[in-house]
């Protein structure tokens, strides 16, 4: 038999409404992946970058970053993306393949790095959708460097 496993403390953020049927348009969903992925995280400029933040996300967007860093609001998340390129410069975000999308979810894998390595990192993020905009983020990193 499995030891048991500790209890983790759950934190309760939002509700979520994972939709049984379309209910967001497909093309909305594959535009908001790309937006988030390029027009956010991979912009540079803080005023291009906060228009697109203000575009793509509700107002009270919640990105699980991992589980230790759960960010919540527009702010926070616009912040985070500004520090995220000051701690790697030269890095870009890159689509990498296939963006899925069901109902009002989407998933797409990226990965991110110097021009010269520039798969250094690969993720996933996972989208759902409410009302035209992101409302939940989640991302996975799949590898990354050590530190």
């Amino acid at each position: 038999p499995r030891p048991p496993v500790p209890d983790k403390p759950t934190i309760t953020v939002m509700s979520l409404k994972i939709s049984t049927a379309p209910s967001e348009d497909e093309s909305t969903i594959r535009a908001l992946l790309s937006a988030n992925l390029l027009n956010v995280f991979d912009e540079r400029d803080a005023s291009k970058r906060s228009t697109a933040v203000q575009d793509t996300y509700t107002e009270d967007i919640t990105w699980y970053e991992s589980p230790d860093n759960i960010i919540q609001g527009r702010a926070a998340l616009n912040a985070r993306a500004s520090e995220l390129q000051t701690e790697f410069p030269g890095f870009k975000f890159h689509a990498d393949g296939i963006m899925s999308v069901r109902q009002n979810i989407g998933v797409l894998r990226w990965y991110y790095g110097p021009e010269d390595k520039p798969d250094m990192v690969r993720g996933t993020d996972v989208i759902i959708v409410e009302g035209g905009k992101i409302k939940a983020l989640w991302t996975t990193i799949d590898n990354a460097p050590e530190k």
